[in-house]
């Protein structure tokens, strides 16, 4: 706890102050603000929590050095000097590990002091900022503690006390405190939600992006295969009209050679018609006959009545028709067997 001022150092104070005119004396109790402090009662809560935790070790150990020095008392008599020497150094080792440990916890520089000064420091600089804020505005010549026993204060009137005065003024600036801090919190979520919000429209927009993207990859892909689809067919169209066309080509040269076979046929079978109707007329009537021979071969003919005569060129004509309709089937077998061969080959 801070110390102001010692009693010598007030009345040589109040003296001078008094002899240049009228002075203002205020007190603060500060044990009694520290107890209206919730934030000084965490801490020392906190703290008391501690230094319980270290007085139970510290018991625990003393109760384990009784308990040996106990049973060392009681088998005394019937240990060797050797063993009953280090029965003690082991009572004694561990006496000055204790000492050691309490020194470390409760000792001038222990753990507890340094941890109640790190717990409560804050607190009590909070109360002392209060007081010299106080000290401003209200303008007191002397301020002294009541907590502090070194004074030697007697009585002072509750008139002078400012404690409550003092508690306010940290509560206010505590309420003060508490209100940024909510604002920054505040602010903190807000700018934690926006960025969410933010991260959420960008992870949004990149998927919208991707499946934009997506698509027009597969719209191109689905492009290229209707061109690829095009090419092809153009590239099996042109195969086939280049087939077509030498189908076409072929075809009007296989019918115009067989055109000119028919012609050629058509002429062969002319001249072997006509020769056939030499012939017949030979066999009808006859080798080259001598002229006596003619001359009765015609007068016989002669003879024949109208009817006879046309009868008999009625047969020579069925004779001949029936013999060019045989010469056309066989023309036609063999041209259709040419046909058949030329399409295996344009096939292979």
């Amino acid at each position: 706890m801070k110390k102001l001022v010692i009693l010598p150092v007030l009345i040589f104070l109040t003296t001078i102050i008094y002899g240049q005119g009228r002075i203002r004396i205020a007190s603060v109790d500060m044990d009694y603000i520290l107890e209206k402090l919730p934030e000084y009662q965490s801490a020392l809560k906190e703290l008391n929590a501690r230094a319980n935790r270290w007085k139970a070790e510290i018991e625990r150990k003393e109760k384990e050095i009784k308990d040996l020095k106990d049973a060392l008392e009681q088998e005394k008599v019937l240990l060797t000097k050797e063993l009953l020497q280090e029965k003690e150094e082991e009572i004694a080792f561990k006496e000055k590990e204790l000492l050691k440990y309490q020194l470390a916890k409760f000792g001038p520089e222990g753990d507890y002091i340094l941890q109640k000064e790190h717990l409560v420091t804050p607190v009590q600089d909070r109360v002392f900022n209060a007081v010299a804020k106080l000290l401003k505005t209200a303008k007191y010549d002397i301020v002294f503690d009541k907590a502090n026993d070194k004074l030697g204060l007697i009585y002072t009137s509750p008139k002078l006390d400012i404690s409550d005065k003092i508690l306010k003024l940290i509560s206010k600036e505590k309420g003060k405190e508490d209100r940024v801090k909510k604002n920054k919190e505040r602010k903190a979520k807000q700018k934690e939600k926006q960025s969410e919000a933010a991260k959420r429209r960008a992870e949004l927009a990149a998927k919208r992006k991707a499946e934009r993207e997506a698509k027009r990859k597969a719209a191109l892909e689905a492009r290229q295969k209707q061109r690829e689809a095009k090419k092809k067919k153009a590239a099996d169209n042109k195969d086939n009209k280049k087939v077509t066309d030498g189908e076409a080509t072929e075809k009007k040269q296989n019918e115009a050679a067989v055109n000119k076979d028919r012609k050629e046929q058509k002429s062969a079978e002319s001249h072997k018609s006509n020769k056939a109707k030499t012939d017949e007329n030979t066999e009808t009537y006859g080798k080259q006959l001598t002229p006596e021979q003619l001359k009765a071969f015609e007068a016989q003919q002669k003879k024949l009545t109208p009817e006879q005569r046309a009868a008999q060129r009625k047969a020579e004509r069925e004779a001949r028709r029936q013999r060019i309709l045989e010469e056309r089937r066989k023309r036609k077998a063999q041209k259709n067997k040419q046909s058949d061969d030329n399409h295996k080959e344009n096939n292979n």
